[in-house]
């Protein structure tokens, strides 16, 4: 049974301080990270930590102050954070990515008390008197305080205990951000989570990629690794073209732990897959994936192909990260589904809240002390996913027969055929267990006879080939008929956004019928359509979601709006679909600008001929 680990009459905040000056007093000798922009050591942690604590005391900050930070300099923001959290005040870490103006919407939305952010965000955005000036504080001035600031020796004195140790920003299913408030009590209970599930300790080397804004990249990042007195390695930033160098750095580093999401992981397998010991050191444990659904095809060919474990975590940022656990130990692992709770309760109820029957699908309900204290500023929108002390997820899930827990769907996307309730995505986890099947997905569309029918896209794994009749007969040995679907589209490939996530826009209207959603374009590419070149652009147009007449052989991701990593797999998967040809991981690894595309296209295209 799990238990919080705070001493009877001890304040949260006063456990939470006490804990991280002990790591940093225990670790002095240690190197604390490897970041983008330099290594940090725990004694250089502590000195900073304290200066920048002199520092919001200049400046007027004080306790339970909300404080937002956007900033590209990742050691800044890792220290900012850190020192933040020991000086009582609530940081708000916001996406080092986002423009001016977004700056002033995110003011909006956590109404800080100060702002530290990069100049040139700061030269574009419009925060008229959001803030005093003296509150607005760009970072280069944090790099004076951290070279030449006043050690003070200690803290802040601590007036009153703050209610609110964290602001976590997340857009949800609406276009406009949310403030998760996380209490020290909650960040307590997921970091002792973390040591009874993934066995952290001093020395666990974290992996994490992930970005800063996000609550798997902060949190099990630089909190995690301050609070167990072990290393975070983030120096190689992500990218296709960093993949080869990331996964080598696994032995060198001595990796212990690899923090990533589904979206990453499967450019990794992809790029990777010519390096099937990359994860073979001695003392690497496993992969911890979360953040998205996992599906089954992607989880076993990583494991096939690296030889290693995968664990699955369900969460959201509203329970700080994770409350379901698949893995490590085989009592809780079944590839494919979400594992079982611990460190909370998990309850199926109906959409009356009340307990469904063993076996059958509801809303996953979750208690504990990991569960948010609320929505800031909204408690409208608090009221209507917290009853009773309980999150109510707006997912899906059943109780399989080894107890472990199945995710089924999302409440939004449930849809109702010839009168029975079907959530897509757990025909879709169906889907993905089938032999040969590289990626699938199912999903509702009108229907005059049914009111919506159930389709299912499926694309095949190189080498394989898939029918809708070898379709349709798997599904109805593991899927009742109802749940069975009524057309199914076997494509090259699914069609992916810039972000990596399936077009579903497509796939419901019906352009996706023809692979990757470029009916359009492949249909003129003819011999007279256009140079090679030409047809290369307008594919990464469409890709990156730019005019192709901006586009050249010449285009790299530093001077091409929305090619980043996730964006380069789209463009790859799509190229491969209209030239009819596929790369190898050392030619996507390779690919540096639109040119180096064009080169391997035409070198596969000869070999055709």
């Amino acid at each position: 049974m799990f238990e919080l680990p705070i001493k009877p009459g001890v304040h949260a905040f006063d456990h939470f301080c006490a804990h991280l000056d002990r790591m940093l007093e225990a670790n002095t000798s240690k190197e604390f990270a490897e970041l983008a922009n330099g290594a940090v050591s725990y004694e250089t942690l502590t000195r900073d930590m304290r200066r920048l604590g002199a520092a919001f005391a200049e400046v007027g900050l004080g306790t339970g102050d909300r404080v937002l930070v956007a900033s590209k300099d990742e050691g800044a923001t890792v220290k900012l954070f850190l020192a933040l959290l020991r000086a009582g005040m609530t940081p708000v870490i916001g996406d080092a990515e986002i423009t001016g103006p977004e700056l002033g919407e995110l003011i909006d939305v956590c109404d800080p008390a100060a702002l530290y952010a990069d100049e040139a965000m700061l030269a574009t955005a419009s925060l008229g008197s959001k803030l005093p000036q003296s509150r607005i504080i760009p970072i280069s001035d944090i790099h004076d305080v951290l070279s030449n600031g006043r050690d003070p020796g200690g803290w802040p004195a601590i007036e009153a205990r703050p209610d609110v140790a964290l602001l976590v920003l997340t857009s949800g299913t609406t276009s406009t951000p949310k403030a998760v408030e996380l209490t020290h009590e909650n960040l307590i209970a997921q970091l002792a989570i973390f040591e009874d599930i993934y066995g952290f300790d001093s020395a666990t080397r974290l992996l994490n990629l992930l970005p800063l804004h996000h609550v798997d990249g902060l949190i099990r990042g630089p909190l995690v690794a301050l609070w167990f007195g072990g290393h975070l390695y983030r120096q190689t930033p992500f990218s296709v073209q960093n993949v080869p160098a990331i996964l080598k750095e696994f032995g060198e580093k001595n990796i212990t732990h690899f923090i990533t999401v589904p979206a990453m992981l499967r450019i990794v397998a992809r790029i990777g897959s010519d390096d099937r010991e990359a994860f073979s050191g001695p003392d690497f444990r496993f992969i911890l994936c979360s953040a998205d659904l996992l599906d089954a095809a992607l989880w076993r060919h990583v494991e096939e192909t690296f030889n290693v474990p995968v664990v699955n975590a369900y969460g959201l940022s509203e329970v700080v990260c994770d409350a379901l656990f698949a893995g490590p130990d085989n009592a809780s692992r079944r590839i494919g589904s979400l594992g079982r709770p611990h460190g909370c309760t998990a309850a199926i109820l109906d959409d009356d809240f009340r307990p469904v029957p063993e076996g059958e699908a509801g809303e996953l309900v979750l208690s504990g002390p990991t569960v948010m204290r609320g929505y800031f500023n909204a408690p409208e929108l608090t009221a209507t996913v917290i009853r009773n002390g309980s999150f109510h997820t707006g997912d899906y899930a059943r109780v399989g027969p080894d107890g472990l827990y199945d995710f089924v769907g999302r409440k939004k996307t449930a849809i109702v055929s010839a009168g029975a309730t079907i959530h897509p995505e757990s025909v879709t986890i169906v889907l993905t267990t089938m032999p040969g099947v590289a990626e699938a997905v199912a999903f509702g569309v009108p229907d005059a006879a049914r009111g919506e029918k159930l389709v299912a896209a499926i694309a095949p794994q190189p080498g394989h080939e898939i029918t809708a009749a070898d379709a349709f007969a798997f599904c109805r040995k593991h899927l009742s008929a109802e749940r069975t679907p009524a057309e199914f589209r076997i494509m090259a490939s699914l069609p992916r956004g810039a972000s990596g996530k399936v077009l579903m826009a497509e796939l419901t209207a019906g352009t996706a019928a023809a692979p990757a959603g470029l009916a359009e374009e492949q249909a003129s590419f003819t011999e007279e359509s256009g140079s090679l070149e030409e047809k290369v652009c307008m594919v990464a147009a469409k890709c990156f979601n730019v005019d192709a007449a901006g586009l050249s052989a010449e285009s790299t991701p530093f001077n091409t709006d929305g090619w980043d990593s996730l964006a380069h797999m789209t463009l790859i998967e799509e190229l491969e679909l209209t030239f009819d040809m596929q790369f190898s991981a050392a030619e996507i690894a390779s690919i540096a600008a639109l040119g180096d595309a064009i080169e391997f296209i035409e070198g596969a295209l000869d070999a055709k001929a």
